[in-house]
């Protein structure tokens, strides 16, 4: 996916649609992406469950629900507000509504009565069969009261790590990782991709052996996990009502069919099978069985792929209420702000730890990657070889001082033609532009291309 997603971006298009584009992406990729997307020139339309993304990269959002479309002129956590205002307006109207189709069908009852009065019976029900009624999409889920099965107490200690080295046949994927994770505590993985995440959450759940080190469960330690791969977990011959039954407890098997309905499954969907579910329902599943197990431990590893938001609110409120160990394998940066107080970050086949939130740890990450960019001017200037007489002439001064002036006009264009074409989009989105400002646009457009190459020629 990564691959086809770059060589996508490497093409000259005007308009983007990306699908689900930070599913399997890791935090690093995915900032560079929102970089990318920033500073794009074309049109990007996103289908995303990935909230803070939709907020750095969008301007606009699209509603899909009962069946209709609503357009919102602003980004997702705008949209939420509007969307409230929307809601409690509507709310009032279906009260009134439904005032008037009682009083509606009074008068129908009472006219069918009087055989004088049967004709206007009738049109009254005609009336009332081509009134539109008025839906409403599902309350905040917030308001869900979901909870994992309560366990036992464990030890102080979970989890000791003592020099974990994992090799696949001579290649290294990570060595000497010492961890000490104690009772509560609430930790994520986070990282490039094939760093070692995944394979060391493995180690830790007893799914893959060690090729070095000792890993140690502490006391009445009861671990749930969540694997990525639910296709490989999921017993194909079972429905969906069978599986989530299978993991239930004695006490917990009367709130199956609640919870499958908290993650949309309902009606005859609890009797597919598994083996033709999609990735979203796979996982919406999986966690369904762990909330009907009792566990004082839970290692999941990217739990948000492919659910969609509200899927991802229900789980994240379901953690915020869960007073046991949290390990969380994750790139979802919305999803851990406010889960975890301490981050490991993998990189190089080692385990690094940073001491607060994904806030803090971003924050970090920024500002030693400023250090490494500083480092490394640093010694390119100590470092620089002295340039021979012959390299001189070929860095003249006039030469690079023409350049300099050449790119400053060309950014101060740049920035003039960039304005136009943002005002023109502006007043697409409100009005039905004539063939004479889709010309304009073009035009600037091709311009703007222009411009760029030759900036880039100088550069």
């Amino acid at each position: 996916m990564r691959i086809e997603l770059a060589k996508l971006l490497l093409q000259n298009h005007d308009v983007l649609l990306l699908d689900e584009p930070t599913n399997h992406l890791d935090i690093d990729s995915i900032l560079w992406l929102e970089d990318f997307l920033a500073t794009y020139t074309g049109a990007v339309v996103l289908v995303s469950h990935d909230k803070q993304f939709l907020d750095n990269i969008t301007n606009r959002t699209i509603e899909i629900a009962n069946k209709k479309i609503e357009d919102y002129k602003a980004n997702y956590s705008k949209y939420i507000t509007l969307r409230t205002e929307r809601r409690e307006k509507l709310v009032q109207s279906q009260k009134n509504q439904e005032k008037e189709i009682k009083h509606t069908q009074d008068l129908i009852s009472k006219f069918r009565a009087k055989a004088n009065k049967a004709s206007m019976a009738q049109s009254l029900i005609k009336k009332l069969d081509k009134v539109e009624r008025i839906e409403i999409d599902n309350e905040d889920v917030t308001k869900m009261n979901i909870r994992f099965a309560s366990s036992v107490v464990p030890g102080k200690v979970v989890f000791e790590l003592e020099k974990v080295s994992k090799a696949y046949d001579k290649k290294m994927i990570i060595s000497g990782v010492d961890m000490l994770l104690e009772r509560g505590a609430k930790v994520a993985f986070v990282g490039q991709n094939g760093q070692g995440k995944t394979t060391l959450a493995r180690m830790m759940v007893g799914d893959l052996p060690l090729t070095s080190g000792k890993i140690q469960l502490g006391h009445n330690v009861q671990v749930g996990y969540f694997a990525q791969n639910q296709a490989a977990v999921l017993d194909p011959n079972k429905t969906v009502q069978q599986e989530a039954e299978h993991s239930a407890t004695e006490e917990t098997f009367k709130k199956v069919r609640d919870l499958l309905g908290s993650f949309m499954f309902s009606g005859e969907t609890v009797e597919k099978k598994t083996s033709v579910l999609s990735g979203g329902e796979r996982n919406r599943l999986a966690l369904c069985k762990l909330l009907l197990r009792p566990f004082n431990v839970l290692v999941m590893d990217e739990p948000t792929n492919h659910l969609d938001i509200q899927s991802k609110e229900i789980l994240k409120q379901a953690l915020l209420n869960f007073d046991g160990t949290l390990v969380l394998v994750s790139h979802d940066r919305e999803f851990l702000d406010g889960l975890v107080d301490k981050v490991y970050d993998f990189r190089d086949g080692k385990v690094k730890e940073f001491l607060g939130g994904i806030g803090e740890y971003l924050q970090e990450k920024k500002a030693m990657s400023f250090r490494e960019v500083e480092k490394t001017t640093e010694s390119s200037k100590v470092s620089a070889p002295v340039k021979s007489e012959q390299n001189s002439e070929k860095q003249n001064p006039s030469n690079q001082d023409s350049n300099q002036k050449e790119r400053v006009k060309i950014e101060k264009k740049v920035e003039t033609l960039e304005a136009e074409i943002k005002a023109l989009e502006a007043l697409f989105l409100s009005e039905n532009p004539d063939q004479q400002k889709l010309d304009k646009y073009s035009k600037l457009k091709a311009e703007l291309d222009d411009l760029l190459e030759k900036w880039a020629s100088l550069s």
